[in-house]
């Protein structure tokens, strides 16, 4: 568990230090340090000099115009990013919402572009709030009573914003520099999330409204050592002289869903019930000062004895809580003490130094922010005030180096992609994603965003589970944990909602919040999600298992899972319906394809519920306990539809082939593994593919990357659901991702707004690629499975390092024609695998022969080459028309388009032939080349030498009846026989 007195196991790293961008030009090399800090620092330090970019056009440039910003970067900031361990902005665009987020598990907080303060990017959410976004602080389980538009049912409340240093000039004409700063009085920007160390640094140059220019560089965290703190360093270099105001403020604007309290009373050297803020008056905060700690800032600073904070209550909930804030100045700080500063609303607060300045000279400021609730604490203003106060005894140096180790230690698990610089950033973005939004020891699930916003209204959906779960469960299990101890933590309400349906054991919501009651946490009721996604339970059942299997953990299994597990095959024994034939039936369900609802016999549903009643045999049999005979009778005689016609699994009973929204059937292979034969499991994903909305939620396409990659055809088609399941979705300098290619998640959904982000449902499937699609993992008692394919595109081979089973640390490392699996830590360990059950431990690897499904014999010479495309849609690229499969497709982003192959040698070719999607295009005409510049044929199906071939699609210009461009021709498969 991570907390504030655990001490970092490696070396702390020494924190970042950037000198202004100013004075990176003027001043040559840093300030001495001691002799102690230079020695480490010169032996590790990769110094990155950062080249300013103007964030406008129309910024005006200061006289003293920064050239550069860099200085002594550290781990933390080291690359240029291809590595995928920071990722940058070098403009402001107001249009852009998906900003840099800070998180440790329990604490995060979205950062504006301006790198400090409030911001509200304009638009609104999706389901169901869909209300204005900001940029907001949320605290992991904290929930509140929601708005009337629905019906007061919980959502995730928001803290005060607490990242705010805003910097004032003094003098005639005083201006301020906040979050609301216009882009074009900023210049020289540079805007950088270090995913390695976990926090975010914005550079910038602002030029006053009478031309005064100061360099200003932020650095904000949530602390992963300590979570119940974050902190915020300004480091500021004035090119004028006079007097300057830094605003310390909790800004109320940010707070979503709670109300002004006292929250905990008094603290020592407070004023009161009330309390006061540099000598106001306010309702929720106060001010105590004189008796911290002092702590060094930064080579040795002053402490400025401040300490204010804002309580408050939850909605509803009615969860007390606490915000405070700790202004430490640093050296050259000669602060006065400001008057009065009349607080603008009762959930903010706000604090002020004034001191004079020199032009050319740095001065340093850092806020420490303490953050508790009565979630967490019987006094959260007492301990968030006490957080507040120990981060800043520890003074910044100290915080970061202790932070940035923790971020080390969590970055032991990683996964490395060769020669693809977008997979790897996309990768890292992702396990970035995940990590700041789960925290070992924590009783709390994750919402689709996570920490990161408000969308789904925070809640936890099945997602989780199925989503997000297995790839933090593969190299995270202490992590993990939290999401599986939730379920445990709610089971009370879980069961009082069944016993209201009328079923036994536990049932638990669509959508869940603090305490899992249907009626007050749920949101979909219309169409009945909160009744019909019963799937839900099966979804539990199966990460409670897998959980076990993870750790062998029986202690846990029999105090926590053995519940949870038990309930669900209660429910489902309960839940079936016995027909006259002596199967069993589930009746009016919805599956994960939401937009079919109230059909029985879902497929998933049912085999989802049997998978669950056996589990529960099982443990039953593990720990002494007697399993009701139903529980097997239910399991083995739940009806599991199947199209003997089409040979493949039905959706449910009575399915007409209708256009699903996300992946429902193709789950039976993965995560399920239900039994089928290879030719089963290719004809039911290339048909469930084929029928799936182009615009539906993200996470679909990755387990058809799963599936193909378990199922092996001929082709690389693996590859194709991989990009498909990552690209169309990334948005912003931050690699975000969006619940949808397009600007609504399901065309046909009615409840459906815009796209949630960051969608860490969808970053979760990304991974799932990686950790169960390229390497085969699937977890046994006794043994893990392993079946590791590669596609020819990703030949420079795989490795996913610090994976975790039953208390082993291993590697596996996925090359173009054989797999290691190296064992790091733990004793031996059993692998089983196409070719015979290994065993690898330390210093005895096992070697494991690598599939590659794209060598297999063919007669076409396209399949698997290299090609590319004048234009494509989101998600239909131009491989789709070479990997072998005519599910997938490339079609052009316009009427018209043209697809070049290069067959990688000069080949005698025979007849070509492109296979079309839906859509026919009205001309076409087909070309080779043996160079790429001189094309010949048209219409080809000749016997010639060619390395190229294009196809030139012409489709309809004209627009649809609705006024719409007619749909696309494309190419699901090109074929280019090899001439004999």
């Amino acid at each position: 568990m991570e907390h504030s007195a655990q001490h970092p196991v490696d070396p702390p790293p020494q924190p970042p230090a950037e000198r202004s961008p100013a004075a990176a030009q003027r001043s040559g090399p840093a300030a001495p340090r001691s002799r102690k800090l230079v020695a480490p620092l010169l032996a590790t330090a990769l110094v990155a000099i950062l080249a300013p970019v103007s964030a406008s056009a129309s910024a005006p440039a200061p006289a003293p115009a920064p050239q550069q910003a860099g200085g002594a970067q550290g781990p933390c900031m080291k690359g240029d990013g291809s590595d995928g361990w920071t990722a940058t902005s070098t403009k402001i665009d107001p249009k852009d919402s998906h900003h840099a987020f800070v998180g440790n598990g329990y604490l995060g907080q979205r950062v504006p572009p301006n790198g400090t303060g409030y911001a509200a990017p304009g638009g609104t959410t999706g389901w169901p709030l869909k209300t204005p976004e900001y940029d907001g602080s949320f605290v992991s389980g904290l929930y509140a009573k929601g708005p009337k538009s629905v019906k007061g049912r919980q959502a995730i409340a928001a803290l005060p914003t607490w990242t705010t240093l805003e910097v004032a000039t003094g003098g005639a004409h005083p201006d301020t520099f906040s979050s609301a700063t216009a882009p074009g009085r900023i210049s020289h920007y540079r805007q950088t999330l270090s995913l390695r160390c976990g926090f975010v640094r914005t550079s910038l140059t602002w030029t006053a409204a009478d031309g005064r220019a100061t360099d200003l560089v932020y650095d904000v965290l949530a602390d992963r050592n300590d979570a119940h703190t974050g902190a915020v360093r300004l480091r500021m270099t004035p090119h004028w002289s006079g007097d300057a105001t830094v605003t310390d403020r909790l800004d109320g604007r940010g707070a979503r869903r709670m109300t002004a309290s006292d929250a905990g009373g008094k603290e020592s050297g407070g004023q009161g019930v009330a309390g006061k803020e540099s000598g106001g008056q306010g309702v929720a905060g106060k001010e105590s000062g004189g008796q911290e700690p002092r702590g060094k800032e930064s080579g040795g600073g002053r402490d400025s004895g401040r300490t204010m904070d804002v309580g408050f209550r939850t909605d509803g909930t009615k969860t007390e809580g606490a915000v405070a804030s700790t202004l430490r100045t640093g050296p050259g700080v000669r602060a006065g003490r400001s008057g009065p500063t009349p607080r603008a609303d009762e959930l903010s607060n706000r604090q002020r130094v004034s001191f004079p300045v020199r032009s050319g000279r740095s001065y340093e400021l850092t806020k420490y922010v303490g953050v508790d609730t009565a979630l967490t604490s019987r006094s959260p203003r007492a301990t968030a005030d006490a957080a507040s106060r120990r981060a800043a005894g520890r003074g910044w140096d100290a915080l970061f180096a202790r932070h940035a180790a923790a971020w080390k230690r969590l970055w032991r698990s990683d996964i490395e992609v060769r020669g693809k610089r977008d997979l790897q950033s996309w990768v890292r973005s992702a396990q970035y994603g995940l990590l700041s939004s789960t925290r070992a020891g924590s009783g709390n699930s994750i919402g689709p965003t996570g920490l990161t916003s408000d969308n789904y209204a925070g809640e936890v959906f099945w997602d989780a589970e199925t989503w997000m779960y297995p790839g933090l469960l593969a190299a995270h299990p202490e992590l993990a944990k939290s999401i599986v101890d939730y379920r445990y933590k709610t089971r009370a309400g879980a069961r009082a909602n069944a016993e209201k349906l009328g079923y036994k054991g536990l049932f638990y919501p669509w959508t869940s919040g603090s305490k899992g009651d249907l009626w007050n946490e749920c949101h979909s009721w219309d169409p009945p999600h909160c009744k019909t996604q019963n799937h839900l339970m099966g979804d539990i059942s199966l990460a409670t298992w897998q959980y076990y299997l993870a750790t062998k953990d029986t202690a846990w299994l029999k105090s926590r899972g053995w519940p949870v597990l038990k309930g669900i095959a209660e429910f489902w024994a309960s839940r079936a319906t016995h027909n006259a034939d002596g199967s069993y039936s589930v009746k009016n369900v919805a599956g994960p394809d939401e937009y079919s609802n109230g059909v029985n016999d879902g497929v998933f549903t049912n085999a989802g519920a049997a998978t669950a009643l056996r589990h529960a045999t099982r443990v039953a049999a593990i720990l002494g306990e007697k399993a009701p005979a139903s529980w097997k009778t239910v399991a083995d005689k739940l009806r599991i539809p199947y199209d003997s016609k089409k040979k493949i699994f039905e959706q449910y009973a009575g399915y007409k082939g209708t256009t699903i929204k996300q992946a429902d059937t193709v789950l039976l292979m993965y995560p399920l593994e239900w039994p089928m034969s290879q030719a089963k499991a290719a004809r039911t994903l290339d048909f469930y593919a084929g029928h799936t909305d182009p615009d539906g939620p993200a996470m679909t396409d990755s387990v058809h990357a799963i599936d193909a990659a378990g199922i092996g055809e001929p082709g690389c088609s693996t590859y194709t659901y991989l990009r498909r399941s990552i690209q169309p979705f990334v948005r912003g300098p931050f690699d975000q991702f969006s619940e949808a290619r397009g600007d609504k998640a399901g065309a046909s959904d009615p409840h459906a707004g815009k796209p949630a982000q960051d969608f860490l449902t969808g970053k979760g499937g990304f991974l799932q690629t990686f950790t169960h699609g390229l390497t085969g993992l699937r977890l046994r008692e006794n043994a893990v499975h392993l079946d590791p394919m590669l596609p020819p595109q990703l030949s420079q081979g795989v490795t996913l390092r610090g994976l975790h089973w039953q208390g082993r640390t291993y590697d596996i490392a996925i090359g173009a024609h054989q797999t290691t699996v190296r064992l790091t830590a733990g004793a031996p360990m059993r692998i089983e695998t196409p070719e015979g059950d290994k065993i690898v431990s330390r210093g005895v690897p096992a070697v494991l022969k690598t599939r590659r499904p794209d060598l297999a014999a063919t007669t076409n010479a396209a399949r698997c080459t290299s090609a590319k495309a004048t234009s494509e849609e989101p998600g239909l690229y131009a491989a789709a028309a070479v990997d072998g499969n005519g599910t997938t497709a490339w079609v052009p982003n316009s009427a018209d388009g043209t697809l070049t192959v290069d067959l990688g040698r000069t080949t005698r070719v025979g007849q070509i032939t492109p296979h079309w999607n839906t859509t026919q295009p009205k001309s076409y005409n087909v070309q080779v080349s043996r160079d790429g510049k001189h094309w010949s044929g048209t219409g080809y199906a000749g016997r010639t030498p060619a390395r190229y071939v294009r196809v030139v699609v012409h489709g309809d210009q004209a627009k649809g009846k609705d006024g719409k461009p007619k749909p696309h021709p494309g190419i699901s498969e090109l074929t280019v026989q090899r001439a004999k």
